[in-house]
């Protein structure tokens, strides 16, 4: 919801103003989109911050070779990733919170277009994770069926690479 707010721009505002309030869906989508691939850059950077299952691979691995140095090391470095994540976490909840809550102070007559977005956005939010799995596991079917053929390992390898979340 905060994405939309920012995306949400004066001329956005004045052309429903000028439509009586009328939404217009294709002017609307560029904002839609931009908001959600700003959205998908925090989610990705957020979960560098809170993933720790190669920490613990690692953690498992110094175990089977008694290095208790490199495990302490390890859970600090776990410890450090976490508190960071939380503390981010709740500084960015707070000013979302403030931010969408000013906006539909502010701009009372925009919050249905505003509402009607964000309920566009996220619909998209949860259909784009189906296409990013769907592609590779289709490039890989393909590949596994054309397997005498050169460019089915190029085909392979792509759909291991795309899926980068």
């Amino acid at each position: 919801m905060t994405m939309n707010v920012f995306f949400f721009s004066d001329e956005s505002m004045h052309k429903l103003y000028i439509d009586y309030g009328k939404y217009d869906f294709i002017q609307q989508i560029p904002q839609i989109l931009y908001s959600n691939i700003v959205s998908k850059l925090s989610e990705i950077i957020l979960c560098y911050l809170s993933l720790t299952d190669k920490s613990f691979y690692q953690i498992k691995n110094k175990i089977l070779k008694n290095s208790s140095i490199e495990i302490r090391i390890i859970y600090k470095c776990i410890n450090i990733k976490l508190i960071i994540f939380f503390i981010f976490t709740f500084i960015f909840l707070i000013f979302y919170w403030y931010t969408i809550s000013a906006f539909c102070a502010v701009y009372k007559n925009t919050q249905i277009a505003f509402i009607k977005d964000c309920i566009l956005s996220f619909i998209l939010s949860t259909l784009i994770p189906f296409a990013i799995y769907l592609v590779p596991s289709a490039l890989k079917v393909c590949a596994l069926k054309n397997r005498n053929c050169k460019c089915s390992i190029f085909i392979y390898k792509l759909s291991e690479i795309i899926p980068i979340f």
